[in-house]
């Protein structure tokens, strides 16, 4: 009777068992059978954008626009198409080995599209497996430049036009005295000094092809046409030093900023320009020399404003503006040729420059630091007609 008592409950409980196995969960299994599915949608995607660049490259096409999606980019081609590139989800990590045993490598992420970078001329597309395709960017201007070079001047005074404006005797620029210049049949640039009691002091540009580094012994008035700490200009051996600059006191030498604007009249794009300090002011940031009333400080900044004019009036208001830092918090100098974007301007017919410096510069009589800076390699765009 036992026996078949304990028979009975073990056939109940294999039931039990069976009902159970027969009510399986398997959501699991198909999220990923889903997922599978997901990746293999995104592949068939990559795999059409990676052809649509191949086409691109063997059709000659150029990108026209590159845009970003919280997906990756969007790039448009010359004929109009656009394709998307995803940048793809992170890989999983690995897992910790056990000790003496190596862990297993992470899973690679889930597109075939490792990078995409930008520049000026063309978009860099990296895969996965380290293979480049390189496109051209469409633009609709070329890029003309003021390098302040004799062999690039176009104009009709003469072989040496730029360097018969730097002084032979000295690197002082007020002993060659205030002049214009003009970068005729090139960018279209002119400037013209502005004057006043001061003469050159006023606000000047002087061609230069002065460097130093020995800023403690050359860094006062005497050498204003030296430029810190490189070994020429950008590109060449000439460059252009600025000074000028407008403050809100009334012991100011300047009542204009120093400017420059395209002679024929026509509002421009000013793609970029390159900078750095010159000698004087590196000296008299660092409160070492002739005449200096400042102490540099981690919190002290020194920057260039460029404000942009799509008038030549004289009480036009600028349409935009930019800024290019000469020194930084925490006593970080610009001592090389730096790339300064002026494009956010816009089109422009005059720019006109100013320098400022943070709070601790400025005392009862203004600014104390020289208002001067180096600038080579003025770039200019101009449309191409169709």
């Amino acid at each position: 009777m036992r026996m078949k008592k304990f028979f009975i409950f073990c056939v109940a409980a294999l039931a039990a068992t069976a009902f159970t196995a027969c009510e399986y969960d398997d959501s699991d299994l198909w999220n990923k059978v889903n997922g599978l599915e997901d990746q293999v949608a995104d592949n068939t995607a990559d795999i059409a954008a990676l052809s649509a660049l191949i086409d691109a490259m063997n059709n000659g096409k150029t990108i026209t626009g590159v845009e970003s999606t919280d997906e990756g980019y969007t790039l448009t081609f010359s004929d109009g198409s656009k394709v998307t590139l995803r940048h793809g989800k992170d890989g999983q990590n690995g897992t910790n080995g056990k000790d003496g045993a190596d862990g297993k490598d992470g899973k690679d992420g889930d597109s075939i599209f490792e990078s995409i970078e930008e520049t000026d001329d063309e978009v860099i597309i990296t895969l996965t497996d380290g293979r480049v395709i390189v496109l051209p960017k469409k633009k609709d201007y070329e890029l003309r430049v003021l390098t302040f070079e004799d062999a690039d001047y176009v104009g009709s005074e003469g072989s040496t036009y730029w360097s018969d404006f730097i002084p032979a005797d000295g690197q002082y620029g007020n002993g060659h005295g205030s002049y214009s210049w003009y970068d005729e049949g090139n960018t279209e640039l002119v400037f013209t000094p502005v004057m006043g009691d001061f003469g050159y002091f006023a606000g000047h540009a002087g061609v230069s092809n002065y460097v130093g580094t020995d800023w403690e012994n050359e860094g006062n008035y005497m050498y204003d046409l030296q430029a810190y700490n490189v070994t020429g200009g950008h590109s060449g051996e000439n460059f252009n030093t600025h000074f000028g600059y407008v403050d809100e006191t009334s012991y100011g030498m300047n009542n204009t900023m120093p400017s420059f604007e395209f002679d024929d009249g026509v509002a421009r794009v000013i793609d970029h320009m390159w900078v750095t300090n010159t000698t004087y002011v590196y000296n008299q940031l660092q409160a070492a020399g002739f005449g200096s009333t400042y102490v540099l400080g981690d919190e002290s900044t020194y920057k260039i404003v460029a404000y942009g004019y799509n008038s030549f009036d004289e009480d036009a208001e600028p349409i935009a503006s930019t800024e290019f830092y000469l020194l930084e918090k925490g006593k970080k100098f610009v001592t090389e040729w730096t790339k300064w974007d002026l494009s956010s301007l816009g089109e422009v017919v005059k720019v006109a420059f100013n320098l400022v410096g943070s709070e601790d510069m400025n005392g009862d009589y203004g600014l104390s630091v020289p208002g001067y800076f180096a600038y080579d390699d003025v770039a200019v765009r101009f449309k191409i007609e169709d």
